[in-house]
């Protein structure tokens, strides 16, 4: 993944968790099982990223500051 790819997936991630909060991982969880339904592997994979990233980014979001 080059690193214009991890920064799109940044930004899209923090974008949905905007949209959606907590309950982001169910519409990414959609997405995911969308795409592999329509057999595109490749928008799949990038919906798993950005799954990854929204879930880092809560649990980042989530620890107490010190």
């Amino acid at each position: 993944m080059t690193p214009e790819e991890k920064t799109r997936a940044f930004l899209i991630a923090e974008e949905l968790i905007e949209q959606y909060g907590d309950a982001v991982h169910l519409f990414l969880g959609a997405k995911i099982f969308e795409t592999q339904s329509q057999g595109n592997i490749e928008q799949m994979e990038a919906w798993l990223v950005i799954r990854e990233v929204a879930l880092t980014v809560l649990e980042a979001y989530s620890r107490p500051m010190h």
